[in-house]
């Protein structure tokens, strides 16, 4: 030991021993801060109190480390002057010195709680605590529990105000509608991923990667995204590593069967061929041979039940490997994914398959951080799809032709090319298709490759005296490569479908992204002051390139390339938009009672001419933390939090065609000149050349509550979202000469209003048992206050968008009831010279005795005017247990499939309803009679029975339990846990259609047109930790 360290642990009476002696006493103190100890302990979770199996604790700076056991022990030897670091996947990190501790009991907060307290609201955090605007943070861990190939799918029922349509097709992607519909174009809301805006779509991405989602839902919230937050802003931030961590892996893997969770009752041969007869007979038709049992064409061999012969049983399955870690400047998180939904149609699809891969890195020293990723995915979809030049007569979705197809069509006919039945035009009289048979024959398919990188560098420029002034440049590339294939084969399918030569189409799909964003950003907090600036550019530009080409006549045996046929046609389109804006937001609270945000961006688009091209996004948001005042004297034991807020802000839309604006020429005119034919050019398409931009005024008020040591939260919100200068066509005269007779201009105006609720409550008292519940529900009022020129109203199927109403209101006629006799029917208002005991009676509304268009009105909302969800988590000791369910009500639907299945007049299969039909013998029923070609029109849009059905539901969507088992194979695998999940258990619903929660246009929000059908998914899966 070096003299100077004798001297100065010596003490004066010690100078008076002998040397020898005093030495020695000297070595054994002086030494006890450089010797090794053993601290043990416990790391447990704050959420449930159980211990983390696998948790990591590391020597700060060595390699020095340990692993918890199955328990959470731990034991580790390191000196007193050493600092300990304690890790866990989705747990926020702790550091401990370690002094004379030979004990440390720790308790990690999950970065779930982490994130619930600190939000991210593009480009930047905030204290959940200091939001003033409508943010809503969905549970990840809770969403991550179910199936489902893309992202979007994820909010479904988990937020107030946020509305998911979709149906089970592999790979179909949803529609979300975030406080209701505030554009007559599309209603997706931005998607910003790792603070990069993607657009509208988020499918290509790996819902395994996924750390956070942010809902953005008022004007001060996503006015920082200016001209593309109108319809809401989704944040999704991605898994990184944890610092000071040694490399973990985790599995996690998982095979399902989906189901058709049901099947829509049909007729049998027997029963179909007595309801077409009686058709033709009651309108004095012969009976059609194939149905006539004294016909020697009587169809009494075939009994085709097509929705057990169409569809069967499909499966799911995922494997994810997820590598993180870190030291103390660089840490790391990489990821594989398979993904593969095979569906439940007999033939070539649906399918949807994805692969995947990411990483992510940080690297940090002094004042330099940048956080690169990089992510490529590659997916191939065959989808239901097909040729409209094929499967000509306005054909319906493939479910609905499966339903519809009448019992007496053949699956095969050898007599056909390619080998499959079809029908007759002596023997059925009917068109029906075979849909087991077009699903084999025709190929269409969709391979995707998209590669999205991401660099980030930033400097911390200032951070001294309190002073925090952080420069950040953004870049990233976004790429995206369609190829969609189609091959039809040469075939015939009955009388009114084949085609005598086969067809191939080649396309192809380019959309590249480039990124280029600079912000500042000054933090200080001086007293009671907190100030937080932030300043920033944006550069954006997207290219889209199309190309297309077409081949015919292609010779057996079949090699799709278009090389191979004749007729090769080629086309192509190149489409390129740009982006520029300013922004800044000004944070502020003083005391944390009272809070400001300030927020202005201003954008610039291509989208729209110079004259309009720019527009200015404000808005301000004010908060008052009423528990934080010094009159507020609850205990915080009692009323933890309670805090008003309101905003007020623009927000605008520039998520629309290219070159709208741009008056083009045709230059295929023929021109006569003394009899002589020239080619020349004329503007043919009246455009505005004026069109601007959407623009969005939100106002929001809101409550956000806490209790009992913030384990009961309630937040309650009010807003009213106004859109004005809506794109819509509006009709222009003939004589104009235009070839589009409804140019597109900003003529029209929406207001949605509404509430979210959104209540929850969290449990851990005790060690072995704890649960979470939530719940939230959001009411929405949609009211059309402009149309533009004459307001003229704008009528879809079955539906009308009228001034004063809502979008897309169902409209048509009053049911009344069924004539019962010839009395009846001479006493009402005229309806047809063909009307008879049986049929429907159509109230007369203008009581000017006659039955007709007049006398049409509104029959219902076709929006639900509420939905909800709701989310029950519970673990007790290890094992864990979690049930799922949303919901919609007020609302109607048009079903497509039904009243096809319904109609009185057309030979194809009916819905075992049809039995109940008025009949002499059978009065007292509100299904009328049925007779060929309808002269009555009783299948005219209207209110009776089954034409208009109300679409509330409560779905299950998931049910789920899981298992954590001991640790039996030591420091490899820290954990494994199993678990069993149901998907969409059951759908409580008066609908007789497949989904009451169905993708629908703008102006037919209640037609269902036909919706591929939503699977009970049954999964097994198993998650492991090594």
């Amino acid at each position: 030991m070096k003299i100077t360290n004798f001297l100065r642990c010596a003490s004066g009476r010690l100078m008076k021993m002998k040397l020898a002696g005093f030495a020695l006493i000297l070595f054994s103190v002086c030494t006890v801060n450089a010797q090794s100890v053993t601290v043990k302990g416990e790391i447990t979770s704050k959420d449930d109190g159980l211990g983390l199996p696998g948790a990591s604790v590391v020597v700060k700076g060595t390699s020095n480390s340990a692993a918890t056991d199955i328990d959470g022990s731990y034991s580790i030897t390191a000196n007193a002057n050493d600092v300990l670091v304690f890790s866990y996947i989705g747990f926020t990190p702790q550091e401990i010195k370690v002094g004379t501790n030979t004990t440390l009991n720790v308790v990690l907060v999950s970065e779930a709680t982490t994130l619930d307290d600190v939000v991210v609201i593009g480009y930047g955090t905030q204290k959940k605590a200091d939001i003033t605007g409508s943010v809503a943070v969905v549970d990840v861990g809770e969403v991550l529990k179910v199936s489902n190939s893309d992202v979007s799918q994820l909010l479904q029922g988990r937020s107030a105000g946020v509305n998911v349509t979709s149906d089970g097709q592999p790979g179909a992607a949803p529609n979300i509608r975030i406080r209701g519909i505030g554009t007559f174009g599309d209603n997706q809301p931005l998607y910003v991923v790792d603070g990069v805006p993607v657009g509208t779509s988020v499918r290509d991405f790996n819902p395994n990667d996924i750390k956070s989602i942010q809902v953005l839902k008022d004007a001060s919230a996503g006015a920082i995204y200016g001209s593309r937050a109108a319809n809401g802003v989704v944040i999704i931030t991605t898994k990184r590593g944890v610092k000071n961590s040694p490399l973990k892996i985790d599995y996690s893997g998982y095979y399902g069967v989906d189901q058709v969770a049901q099947k829509i009752p049909v007729l049998g041969r027997q029963d179909y061929q007595m309801i077409v007869n009686e058709k033709r007979t009651n309108a004095g038709l012969p009976l059609i041979a194939g149905n006539d049992p004294s016909s020697d064409l009587f169809v009494d061999n075939i009994d085709n039940d097509w929705q057990k012969i169409g569809l069967k049983d499909g499966t799911r399955k995922n494997h994810s490997f997820n590598f993180s870690g870190g030291g103390e400047n660089v840490t790391y998180n990489a990821s594989m994914d398979y993904f593969e939904n095979k569906g439940m149609f007999v033939g070539n699809g649906p399918s949807y398959e994805r692969y995947s891969g990411r990483i992510n890195v940080t690297i940090e020293k002094g004042i330099f951080k940048m956080s690169p990723s990089l992510y490529y995915t590659h997916s191939f979809e065959n989808s239901l799809t097909f040729r409209g030049d094929v499967l000509t007569g306005g054909r319906p979705p493939l479910i609905n032709d499966l339903v519809i197809a009448i019992p007496t069509m053949a699956l095969y006919d050898e007599n056909n090319i390619g080998g499959y039945g079809g029908t007759d035009s002596t023997i059925h009289q009917t068109i029906a298709l075979n849909v087991p048979g077009i699903n084999s024959l025709f190929t269409n398919s969709v391979e995707v490759d998209r590669t999205f990188a991401i660099i980030n560098p930033e400097f911390k420029l200032i951070n001294s005296g309190g002073h925090e002034l952080t420069y950040k440049l953004n870049l990233s590339y976004d790429k995206t490569q369609a190829r969609d294939f189609s091959f039809v084969p040469k075939f015939e399918m009955g009388y009114f479908f084949g085609s005598g030569k086969s067809l191939l189409d080649d396309n192809s799909r380019i959309y590249t992204t480039t990124l280029v964003e600079n912000t500042i950003n000054y933090k200080k907090v001086f007293g009671k002051h907190d100030v937080d600036v932030l300043v920033g550019q944006t550069y954006q530009t997207n290219d889209a390139v199309t190309r297309t080409g077409h081949s015919e006549n292609l010779p057996e045996p079949y090699h799709p390339v278009l090389s191979n046929g004749s007729n090769q046609t080629s086309g192509g389109s190149l489409f390129n938009s740009t982006l520029a804006s300013l922004l800044g937001r000004v944070t502020y609270s003083f005391d944390d009672r009272y809070l400001l945000t300030a927020t202005v961006r201003r954008d610039g688009s291509s989208r729209f001419a110079a004259s309009n091209r720019y527009g200015t996004f404000p808005s301000v948001a004010l908060g008052w933390k009423l528990s934080n005042e010094k009159f507020f004297k609850v205990s915080k034991d009692i009323v933890s939090q309670i805090k008003l807020r309101g905003s007020y802000g623009e927000l605008g839309n520039q998520n629309i065609g290219d070159y709208l604006f741009q008056p083009v020429i045709n230059g295929n005119i023929l021109y006569n000149f003394n009899g002589a034919t020239a080619v020349g050019g004329l503007q043919t398409s009246v455009v505005d050349e004026n069109i601007k931009w959407e623009t969005t005024t939100s106002a929001n008020i809101g409550l956000d509550a806490s209790f009992l040591n913030d384990a009961l939260s309630f937040t309650v919100e009010y807003y009213n979202k106004k859109t004005t200068d809506v794109l819509v066509g509006v009709p222009i005269p003939l004589s104009t000469g235009s070839i589009n007779t409804t140019p597109v201009v900003n003529a029209g105006s929406l207001r949605n209003t509404g509430i979210d609720i959104e209540v929850g409550y969290h449990y851990d008292k005790g060690k072995d048992f704890s649960f979470d519940i939530s719940a939230n529900a959001s009411t929405l009022k949609n009211e059309v206050l402009a149309l533009g020129g004459n307001n003229e109203p704008i009528y879809g199927t079955g539906s009308k968008t009228q001034v004063g109403g809502k979008v897309g209101e169902h409209f048509g006629y009053v049911y009344e009831g069924l004539f019962q006799s010839n009395e009846e029917v001479a006493d009402h208002a005229f309806q047809s010279a063909a009307t008879a005991p049986g049929d429907v009676k159509f109230k007369d509304l203008n009581d000017d005795g006659v039955i007709d268009a007049d006398d049409r009105t509104f029959l219902g909302s076709a929006i639900p005017t509420v939905t909800y969800g709701f989310n029950f988590a519970a673990k007790y000791k290890n094992l864990d247990f979690t049930v799922f369910a949303s919901g919609a009500a007020g609302y109607y639907i048009n079903s497509s499939l039904y009243r096809s299945l319904m109609w009185s007049t057309d030979y194809i299969n009916s819905h075992e309803d049809i039995l109940d039909r008025w009949t002499p013998e059978n009065t007292d029923t509100n299904i009328p009679r049925v007779v060929a070609n309808d002269p009555n029109g009783n299948a005219r849009d209207s209110n009776r029975p089954g034409w208009l059905q109300k679409g509330d539901y409560l779905r299950i969507n998931t049910v789920s339990l899981g298992y954590t088992l001991p640790n039996l194979f030591g420091k490899v695998i820290q954990s494994i846990r199993i678990y069993s999940t149901v998907q969409n258990l059951y759908t409580f619903t008066k609908y007789k259609g497949f989904n009451p929660d169905f993708n629908a246009g703008v102006f037919n929000p209640g037609f269902d047109g036909g919706t591929y059908p939503r699977p009970r998914t049954y999964l097994f899966g198993v998650q492991m930790t090594f």
